[in-house]
């Protein structure tokens, strides 16, 4: 990412050089072929260059309430609800139902009956595997 000052040098000098492109980029070494024009229809349109550019949302507000009304719906199952609606990830998913609904996540619990081991039992079961052979 470019600070808004150095965005702002290139584009000035763009306009300065009759829009060479080349004549820029050699002077200021950056930015790319492609940004000094992008740069310079944003300067030309709106008067000035944005201070910081947001990027456009991916999902919109409706497409994440789907999301998680699907999952609590379902009895939350997060791959279940990724893959009937075909968006977001796993990855993604809880955030949102965290975001929207807190407290409603599902988390599996410890599944473990037998409860821990004891620290004998570990120290017998590494012994055992030591002595092992083969």
């Amino acid at each position: 990412m470019y600070s808004y000052e150095d965005r702002l040098r290139a584009v000035l000098l763009y306009i300065k050089y009759g829009k060479r492109t080349a004549a820029v980029i050699r002077e200021l070494d950056y930015p790319s072929r492609k940004n000094l024009p992008r740069w310079y229809r944003a300067y030309v349109q709106m008067g000035d260059l944005p201070r910081r550019s947001l990027p456009k949302p991916r999902y919109t507000p409706e497409q994440k309430e789907a999301a998680v009304s699907h999952y609590i719906e379902h009895r939350g199952s997060l791959a279940s609800s990724c893959k009937a609606l075909g968006y977001p990830s796993r990855d993604v998913l809880p955030t949102w139902i965290n975001e929207l609904r807190p407290g409603m996540r599902c988390v599996a619990a410890n599944m473990n009956v037998n409860g821990p081991f004891a620290p004998e039992q570990k120290r017998l079961a590494v012994a055992d595997l030591s002595d092992r052979r083969g």
